[in-house]
Order: C-alpha cells, then sequence, then structure tokens
C-alpha cells in the first residue's frame, strides 16, 4: 500500500501568495473584478496535475465554477471539495496582494476562502499520487459568488447530482463544523402620506410608523428568540440592518424601508419565521399608515449534518492522524455554500485552516503551516472512504 505524502509546504506557501494576489472581490461589491482571473489560474493549477477540468457556467459571459474530478475505487462515495472563489471588498491591510510574514499570508481572500481552495488542491496533488484503489473519487469545484447570493454552489447541486459527501472549505480553524445557521433577508416598507414640513399634521410619517416596527422587532420579537436553542449553533439572531426614507427635509416622508438579516437555526423553517414577522406586523396599528413585509431577497438553509455520520467519522479519524486529536464537532453561526447541499440530500462538513475573527476584516490571513495539515487532512478523508 503506498503511503500518503506530506503536503509540500514550499508548494502551499507559493499557491497562497499566487492565489490571495489575484484580486478576486465579487463584482456586486464595490464593483470588483469577480472571479475569472482566479478560475484561470485555478483551471492552470489543476490541469498541471492532468486532471480533466470543465467549466461551469453560471452568470455569462465569463462568470464560471472551475470542477476538477479524480477518479477513486469503483463503488466508493463521491466526494466534493468545494470552496469559493469570490471575496469581499478590499479594506485596511487586506488588499488585492499577497504579504508573507513569517508562517502567515496577508491579504483579502487569505482565510475566506483561497486557504481551503489552496488545501484542496494540494490535497488532490496527494491523492493522485496514490493509487486510485486507495481513494475515493474526489471532485474540485471552484464556485462563484458566495459572498453574495451563492448562485455558484445553487447551479453546482442543481446540474451535478451524483455527489454523495460534500466537504465546504471555510475558515473552521481545522474544526469539523457539521451545523451552521441559515439566512432569510427581506424588507418592510411603512407608507404614509406627503405633505408640507410645516403642517406635519396633513401628512402620515412613514419613518414615525417605522420606528414603532424597529421597537416591536427590538422590544418583543427579538428577546423571544432566545427561547429557540440549538446545541451546535445556539439561538436565532434578527439584525435591524438599513434604513432608508423621505425625500427632503421639507416634506414629511411618505415612504420608509427597513432591512432585515435573520439567521435561521436548524429546525426552524423560513415560513413560520416569516408568519411569525407577519403576525408581529398586523398588530402594530398606525392611522393611516400600511406597513408591508416583502419577499425575502435571500433564503438559505441551516445546515444539521448528524454528529455520526460516516463523513464525520471519515474527518475524525483523518484528523487524528494529522493532529493527534479527532476533534467534536462543532456548529458555526456564519453561513456557507453548505445550505446548498444539505437541502440536496449530501451530507457535508465545513473545513479549512484559518478562524473566521479574521474573515473579513481590516487584517485577513492564514498560516501556512495550518492550510498544509488542511491538505493532510482533507486527502486521508478521502483514503478512510474506501
Amino acid at each position: 500500500m503506498t503511503t500518503l505524502s506530506r503536503a509540500d509546504r514550499a508548494g502551499i506557501e507559493a499557491l497562497l501568495v499566487r492565489y490571495v494576489g489575484i484580486h478576486s472581490v465579487n463584482p456586486a461589491i464595490d464593483n470588483g473584478p469577480g472571479e475569472v482571473a482566479l478560475g484561470r489560474a485555478l483551471e492552470e493549477d489543476l490541469r498541471s496535475l492532468d486532471l480533466n477540468v470543465t467549466r461551469q457556467v453560471v452568470h455569462p459571459p465569463d462568470r464560471e465554477n472551475v470542477i476538477a474530478r479524480l477518479s477513486g475505487a469503483p463503488g466508493s462515495p463521491e466526494l466534493l471539495f468545494e470552496a469559493h472563489l469570490d471575496t469581499v471588498g478590499l479594506s485596511g491591510k487586506a488588499e488585492a496582494h499577497s504579504v508573507v510574514s513569517g508562517d502567515l499570508v496577508h491579504g483579502r481572500g487569505a482565510c475566506d476562502t483561497k486557504g481551503s481552495l489552496v488545501a484542496m488542491v494540494e490535497a488532490m496533488r496527494l491523492l493522485a499520487m496514490i493509487p486510485a484503489r486507495q481513494r475515493c473519487s474526489v471532485t474540485l469545484a471552484g464556485t462563484i459568488d458566495e459572498e453574495v447570493a451563492g448562485t455558484g454552489a445553487e447551479r453546482l447541486v442543481g446540474t451535478e447530482p451524483d455527489y454523495h459527501l460534500a466537504i465546504v472549505g471555510e475558515p473552521t480553524s481545522l474544526e469539523l463544523a457539521v451545523a451552521h445557521k441559515g439566512v432569510l433577508r427581506f424588507e418592510i416598507v411603512a407608507h404614509g402620506s406627503p405633505a408640507h414640513s410645516s403642517k406635519p399634521h396633513l401628512g402620515v410619517n412613514a419613518i414615525e410608523a417605522m420606528a414603532s416596527v424597529v421597537a416591536a422587532i427590538r422590544d418583543e420579537y427579538a428577546p423571544s428568540l432566545a427561547e429557540i436553542v440549538h446545541p451546535l449553533v445556539g439561538s436565532p439572531t434578527i439584525s435591524q440592518s438599513t434604513i432608508r426614507g423621505g425625500t427632503g427635509e421639507n416634506v414629511v416622508p411618505a415612504e420608509c424601508v427597513l432591512s432585515v438579516d435573520r439567521r435561521v437555526v436548524p429546525g426552524e423553517t423560513h415560513r413560520t419565521v416569516l408568519e411569525d414577522i407577519d403576525r408581529l406586523l398586523t398588530a402594530i396599528n398606525i392611522p393611516g399608515a400600511t406597513i408591508q413585509r416583502r419577499v425575502p431577497r435571500l433564503t438559505t438553509a441551516a445546515l444539521d449534518t448528524p454528529p455520526d455520520h460516516l463523513l464525520v467519522g471519515a474527518m475524525q479519524k483523518a484528523r487524528a492522524a494529522v493532529l493527534g486529536d479527532p476533534g467534536q464537532p462543532v456548529g458555526m453561526t456564519y453561513g456557507t455554500d453548505g445550505s446548498f447541499f444539505g437541502p440536496a440530500g449530501i451530507p457535508c462538513v465545513v473545513f479549512g485552516p484559518g478562524s473566521i475573527d479574521q474573515a473579513h476584516s481590516d487584517d485577513e490571513w492564514v498560516g501556512i503551516e495550518e492550510t498544509a495539515l488542511a491538505a493532510e487532512i482533507l486527502a486521508r478523508t478521502s483514503m478512510n472512504l474506501v
């Protein structure tokens, strides 16, 4: 039996420097350039491993998922490695170039989630060097648009139904995350009637009407969420994120719009959450004003993979071999592309180098050694599934 090689630390550093240095801010954020350049680099690196690489158009003409498959033992599970190519906007030291400081590579996207992407590429290289009979079949997919709407993962799941298991690359500090919250985003609009601000009694102030909504969510609805508790991700949350209204300082505002971000825990449904919100709004009575909830703009599911699932067991065995500790399954407060895999019947674990504390921050970084360890855990997981 061929022994799995150690990850190439120097190669990982070079790949981190290369990928972090490629500007891939989501085009919906600050007019970013998108994932095209990073997708090309990923394709080039995967082809250098003699893998068959395909592109999957998500948003024409050039926003595409990059997909490569490595065949394994006949009858073995089809395992998906998935990491997104896009990042959030630039800020502080987190710019579109990479800086190496000791064992750390700094730059936008370093831990969210180019570190995971590099670990997956290295894992594919390690697996390609051992006989197919010693590993399950593995597909690596670099997907677009996770930071905005997840359309890359949604497209992947909708057209590639044969994956049995998935590992989603995100910064978990090498912990095995089997649960996380889902996302529900919607707007509430209050309509009043305009009037001259010198005679406000002749109009109905939509901002004042919305103030009642803000207070009701803060004082009535939000405290009630503490009664709902998931053992790994805690309680759901609600955030009143943006508000806009009015047309001028001398006009009583006729419209006010509030945006809401509601994080959903496993066991909740979007439908029941919206029904609760609607009941709350119906109870608010402002003479002359109407208050309505708009159709949600984003609905992603919570992740809830059983901690005793065979994928979790395979990853714990791999983690123990590499780190000396199998670890315990954990939950995350943030959402991932795993929201698309679970509902599609593809059990998944979220895993990768780096910490969520650095993601989206002004000084984002990932460790070279931690990325190498992630690659070895990923490769061993494939071997443990045969």
